[in-house]
């Protein structure tokens, strides 16, 4: 089944004459003509876009399974509804559903839908596609189990969480809960519905889809989409001016300035999708307590911090300072009940003194009863970048707290997260679907599936708020619990300290029309992607 219309390149060109928007940044405007003289672009012969990402997270054993969903989103495959841009919930496979009681979400699934591999798409291989997702735990963050999906027709299905989740339907956006034909090894050939269809992996090298020119919807634009896994960010902005690519994306922010001044290239942003915050954990594997178990270690980690400092300086603005977890546009006016810890240096060093942790000499690192105020701190260095965890190391080292960084590859970074050996980690986690809850049930939630949120959880007060949160079906009273038990993460026990809300940044070049960049990467389309010439 496919939507009526004009052909697609010339619908793509007469909207980029008539439209505009801004880039969140001061870019140029996607899809603008590249002049600046209102003439018309004209489509290129050849549509085959060449894309720079950082490195190759499909090699992660957890993404195994995800290869061309997670995190890196070719458009090979969709999920029952999807995620837009202000974080609301919209049909993709799925036209309706409905909370039919006792925990059980109902979906109708569209009708005329085929596969890459030309089979029709029935509930019973939504019912496979779920089940998948269940076998690997990190990536189960719904409380799904192999018999939480039911086909209950050719086209309905239902699904029935393992506890109460009523914001079921919210997940359900997450490119991990994507459709594909019963019987499919997604490691092997992701095989799904998508206006893309898979050509060629090369682990570390790139990843290669093309257009499903049988695709549902609206065809894609593009005939071809390359995406080069390029892990130095300077080493892409040099392949997006050598022209050996079109597009780069995480633009690393220190070079977002020069690349504005740059012929031939737009700066394209979005809203930020994202929080750099700064994980404390309380607790190691063991169950033994930290030294971060110390309240007053982590309200004076708070005070030390210039968040203002951070963005301004380090980010070179291309940030906000936010007292959130997650973006704030997610729990609309809500958000205004976080306040945050406040800067105060001299906050931190007399709750510190007051404590306990004393600094007999100027400029020596804090201790009590013989133990050095000493903490180990690693980053995400896949999407943070060494100068924030540095920013971050000499705020503390001013209050006598000593933080000694370790730069970690990404798998030795996910060993240490999920084993707890590591004290402070700094990390931008992705608003992936629309549930206002969606980061707290995720991250700090002592029932979550993921396996660091033992060591950073708060207790059972918080998780309180996230079983209510879990349970109420009404939207705007999930925003009011989610922002009670932000305010308990954030303002009273201090588990986290929020950084900035990071926008996502890409260059491209201004042959590069069509694209909108998404708050959340992972739900980036390129279906509406096209080039002039």
């Amino acid at each position: 089944m496919r939507r009526p219309g004009l052909s697609g390149l010339v619908v793509a060109a007469l909207i980029a004459v008539a439209c505009g928007g801004q880039d969140g940044g001061g870019g140029a405007t996607p899809g603008a003509t590249p002049g600046g003289n209102g003439e018309q672009p004209t489509p290129a012969a050849r549509q085959e876009l060449v894309v720079a990402y950082g490195a190759d997270q499909f090699q992660l054993e957890l993404n195994k399974k995800r290869l061309g969903m997670y995190p890196l989103n070719a458009n090979i495959c969709e999920p029952p509804v999807q995620l837009t841009e202000d974080f609301q919930v919209a049909p993709l496979l799925a036209t309706d559903w409905e909370y039919v009681g006792e925990n059980t979400y109902r979906f109708t699934l569209r009708e005329g839908v085929t596969f890459h591999d030309g089979s029709e798409l029935t509930a019973e291989d939504a019912e496979y596609s779920i089940d998948l997702t269940t076998e690997e735990p990190e990536t189960n963050y719904s409380f799904l189990d192999a018999g939480s999906a039911t086909a209950t027709g050719d086209m309905q299905l239902e699904i029935t969480p393992t506890q109460q989740n009523v914001r079921l339907i919210d997940q359900m956006t997450h490119p991990t809960y994507s459709v594909m034909p019963s019987g499919t090894d997604p490691t092997v050939e992701p095989v799904c519905t998508g206006p893309f269809r898979f050509v060629e992996y090369v682990e570390n090298d790139h990843l290669t889809v093309e257009r499903n020119d049988d695709y549902w919807g609206e065809p894609a634009q593009l005939e071809r989409i390359t995406f080069r896994f390029i892990p130095d960010a300077a080493t892409r902005v040099l392949a997006l001016q050598s022209q050996e690519v079109d597009a780069i994306a995480d633009v690393d922010r220190a070079q977002v300035s020069s690349l504005r001044q740059q012929s031939g290239v737009k700066v394209v942003t979005a809203p930020p999708g994202q929080v750099i915050v700064l994980y404390i954990a309380q607790r190691g594997s063991d169950g033994s307590e930290k030294i971060t178990a110390d309240p007053a270690v982590r309200r004076a980690i708070a005070h030390a911090i210039d968040r203002e400092g951070l963005v301004n300086g380090v980010l070179d603005g291309n940030a906000e300072v936010v007292s959130t977890v997650n973006p704030p546009s997610v729990l609309g006016e809500r958000a205004d009940r976080i306040e945050g810890v406040a800067h105060d240096p001299e906050r931190a060093r007399r709750v510190l003194d007051e404590a306990g942790w004393t600094q007999p000499g100027g400029g020596q690192v804090r201790s009590k009863a013989g133990q050095p105020l000493a903490l180990t701190m690693i980053y995400d260095s896949s999407r943070v970048s060494a100068d924030v965890a540095q920013y971050v190391q000499a705020q503390l080292a001013e209050v006598g707290i000593q933080a000694d960084i370790e730069q970690l590859d990404k798998a030795a970074y996910q060993e240490r997260i999920d084993t707890g050996q590591y004290d402070l980690d700094i990390e931008a986690p992705n608003q992936n679907d629309s549930n206002p809850a969606f980061l707290l049930a995720l991250r700090w939630y002592s029932k979550s599936k993921v396996r660091n949120a033992q060591y950073v959880s708060i207790g059972p007060a918080y998780d309180a708020l996230i079983d209510q949160a879990l349970s109420e079906p009404d939207r705007e009273e999930v925003k009011r619990i989610a922002a009670e038990a932000m305010q308990l993460l954030v303002d009273e026990e201090v588990g986290t300290v929020p950084l900035a809300g990071t926008f996502r940044i890409y260059a491209v070049s201004e042959k590069v029309q069509g694209f909108e960049p998404h708050p959340s990467g992972i739900n980036q389309s390129w279906a509406t992607v096209w080039l002039s010439e």
